[in-house]
């Protein structure tokens, strides 16, 4: 079987050629590392997804939450939880995924204000990124021996 190679950055994950980059903020990149393998590739999945139709993605993938910031919808887990990784669309192609939580209620106003000054911190004091962390099934295999 191939080895699947999925390019996650420190700040970026990468397809070639593709039209937009998605970078990511250090919380998310720590959430991502954490996941179990098979939840990674539910987050890969909805991300390539973003990845294509940035501008167009809609329900039930995405939802505008103001100011500039969506959030990315997914649910992860065999109970299905409810997962929201807040993102914005940055200059240059760019995608910014901005930090990532669990939804337990209707509406949560704390962490769309969280992603919301995550993003004014971002357009102010970050340049993009340029490291590249990569995550293969090959990985996997070898931590669960």
């Amino acid at each position: 079987m191939k080895a699947r190679v999925i390019h996650w950055s420190i700040y970026m994950f990468r397809r070639m050629n593709a039209p937009y980059v998605i970078e990511i903020e250090p919380e998310v990149r720590l959430w991502l590392m954490n996941l179990p393998y098979n939840e990674f590739l539910v987050v890969e999945h909805v991300a390539e997804l973003l990845r294509e139709h940035p501008t167009t993605l809609g329900e039930p993938y995405s939802r505008h939450l103001g100011d500039g910031v969506r959030e990315l919808r997914f649910s992860l887990g065999r109970q299905g939880l409810a997962t929201r990784i807040p993102y914005w669309l940055a200059p240059d192609r760019r995608i910014v995924l901005l930090t990532v939580f669990r939804k337990t209620r209707q509406r949560e106003t704390a962490e769309v204000a969280r992603a919301k000054r995550a993003k004014v911190l971002c357009e102010t004091e970050h340049r993009p990124a340029h490291d590249v962390y990569t995550r293969t099934a090959d990985e996997e295999k070898k931590e669960k021996r």
